[in-house]
């Protein structure tokens, strides 16, 4: 039958079921295996579901379902499918591993000969060692032969192919396979490999094996017994992730077979290679590479006083995104202040100094507004203009990756009503949430943050609701008394008209019990915590000035549920809000009977 291809199709296909291996792979691997892809032409597909849903497939490893992949019919349109186990890295300078592979032969390594046989052997007998100290369970192959004649094989063969990575073709694989799959029954542990022992033994039966370079399948675990054998004791010593590098740079493909949790020490491996090969991963424009490169599509919005020097920092990153629209929101000179006419003036020249594509709409006071009535007024104009936003001030530097993560998460929960705003900062003083990279929040931080109009239709700008609700046991649930009078105090000053305009949106979000959503790292640094600030000159030298940012990782890994976090928040309100101001009065107290 005629089949749809283009020419020399080519594909990376791997199965990572379950929540836990589909978010390791996704936060691990896949911006790693699409630089290789870039590259070389491979369209990537992981496969999240069993392709098998028997009771006989319930009952033994998805590893198995390998043998199932050419009979899908997304095989149909690949000329060369290559199987990469989930927990291999790529190395994105590494060669085309399909290449020079006849199509009728399966391109793979030869277990007892990664990276040399000689070495197999050094590192069988250092493995051995320390598998009897430790009473871990193992099966005694010292040699190919044993290797078959311990699965009830006769021992014909010299070689064993390691299957987590072969260059395969539908056409004249996809028998051989489903075969193994369906005449074979999984045998005792996983020290006996799965589907390893009867995959190897028929691909070598049919003579259909091309022995490749070791290095498209070097295994971890060899290489730690062979050169860092104070690992195997303590896979999380500080020198892991150097150790890992020191590999990686010198094979194609690492395979962490056994110790996939060990993938976390390759965490700076990505950037490490993009500096690495400079260019090489945007040499080939591809089809592939067209359609995965993200491209931002919310308009950004840049709120801009007096300060020409943070404006043109967090222009700079601005330039980077190319938005293709680009609204300026700024306010006038006050009177009187020498040479403030002259910053203002600057700071719009930078913001307006746009030499990328793009739709500039500027909303530029006469006069001073003041930040209140300004931001209020600007973002009401940005609402008439567009349906969502990305919103900086001129004092906000944000982490290039924050375009995108706002970028998504606007379009992800567009349409969910609970969702109020999207923030760029993380205050939690912590690492990166291995498990999703986001949480959601009843704080809508505004250092960098992005929003609806539905949304900003409920901004109570004068909050009007407040003397009604002021006479309710309405902020009780936040469970804290001190919390309670911390923010009943606020919003009264906010109502009798303190000078600001973020409470309110704390206020209109609480008022209609709506989250908002909070980045796993921290995206954004407030450059703003100086002498010339409107809030923030007291904060100078404070723990959130200019903190540290971190690039978010993609594809975004999504929580379960939308539920507010409520440990993150507790911890927020604490170290920012009532339990900072208590602990201020405490101290103050303190000092008074000091001097008593």
């Amino acid at each position: 039958m005629a089949r749809n291809r283009e020419p020399n199709s080519k594909a990376i296909v791997t199965l990572a079921i379950g929540k836990n291996f589909r978010n390791r792979w996704d936060r691990v691997c896949r911006d790693n295996w699409q630089l290789y892809a870039d590259r070389h032409d491979y369209d990537i597909i992981c496969i999240d579901e069993s392709l098998d849903k028997s009771e006989r497939a319930r009952s033994r490893s998805p590893a198995w379902q390998k043998c199932l992949i050419l009979s899908q019919e997304f095989s149909k349109l690949y000329d060369r499918i290559v199987w990469v186990d989930s927990d291999v890295l790529l190395n994105p300078g590494a060669p085309d591993i399909a290449a020079g592979v006849p199509p009728d032969k399966v391109g793979a390594v030869d277990e007892y000969a990664s990276p040399t046989a000689e070495l197999y052997q050094q590192i069988l007998r250092k493995l051995t060692r320390y598998w009897d100290a430790h009473g871990i369970p193992f099966v005694r192959n010292e040699t190919a032969a044993d290797y078959y004649r311990a699965y009830g094989f006769s021992s014909a063969f010299d070689q064993v192919v390691q299957t987590g990575v072969m260059a395969l073709s539908p056409d004249h694989h996809r028998q051989i396979l489903e075969s193994v799959y369906y005449s074979y029954e999984e045998t005792k542990t996983a020290e006996w490999n799965y589907e390893m022992r009867p995959v190897s033994y028929e691909l070598l039966k049919a003579d259909c094996v091309h022995w490749i370079d070791p290095r498209f399948n070097a295994i971890w675990g060899n290489y730690k017994a062979l050169q860092f054998p104070s690992l195997l004791n303590h896979p999380d010593h500080p020198r892991a992730r150097e150790c890992v590098e020191d590999v990686f740079r010198r094979v194609f493909f690492l395979h962490f077979a056994g110790s996939a949790q060990e993938m976390s020490s390759a965490a700076g491996i990505l950037e490490t290679q993009r500096q690495a090969i400079g260019p090489l991963g945007d040499r080939r424009q591809t089809k592939n590479a067209r359609r995965t490169r993200w491209k931002l599509r919310t308009p950004v919005v840049l709120a801009i006083f007096n300060r020409p020097d943070t404006t043109m920092k967090v222009m700079e990153q601005i330039r980077k995104a190319k938005p293709s629209e680009f609204l300026i929101v700024a306010d006038g000179p006050r009177p009187g202040i020498e040479g403030e006419s002259e910053k203002c003036a600057a700071a719009r020249a930078i913001a307006t100094r746009v030499d990328w594509r793009c739709r500039v709409l500027t909303n530029f006071a006469d006069d001073n507004l003041g930040l209140r009535p300004r931001i209020q007024t600007g973002l009401d104009w940005v609402f008439e203009q567009v349906d969502e936003a990305i919103i900086l001030e001129d004092d906000c530097l944000p982490d290039p990756t924050f375009f995108r993560f706002c970028d998504e998460m606007l379009e992800r929960y567009r349409d969910d009503g609970s969702i109020m705003s999207i923030s760029g900062s993380n205050f939690q003083s912590s690492t990166e949430n291995p498990d999703a990279s986001y949480y959601f929040s009843r704080y809508p931080h505004i250092w960098g943050w992005a929003s609806w109009r539905r949304s900003w239709r409920l901004y109570d700008a004068d909050l009007n609701a407040w003397p009604e609700l002021r006479e309710t046991p309405w902020l009780d649930a936040l469970e804290d008394h001190n919390a309670t009078r911390y923010w009943n105090y606020l919003f009264q000053k906010t109502y009798d008209g303190m000078n600001t305009w973020d409470y309110q949106l704390m206020f209109s979000a609480w008022q209609h019990e709506c989250l908002s959503i909070a980045p796993s790292v921290n995206l954004v640094s407030n450059l703003g915590f100086r002498t010339d600030a409107t809030h923030s000159t007291n904060g100078i030298g404070s723990e959130y000035a200019e903190m540290p940012v971190e690039p978010m990782r993609f594809p975004l890994i999504h929580p379960d549920r939308v539920v507010r976090d409520k440990a993150a928040d507790d911890f927020v309100e604490q170290t920012m809000f009532s339990g900072n101001l208590t602990r201020l009065v405490r101290g103050l107290h303190a000092r008074v009977r000091t001097q008593r």
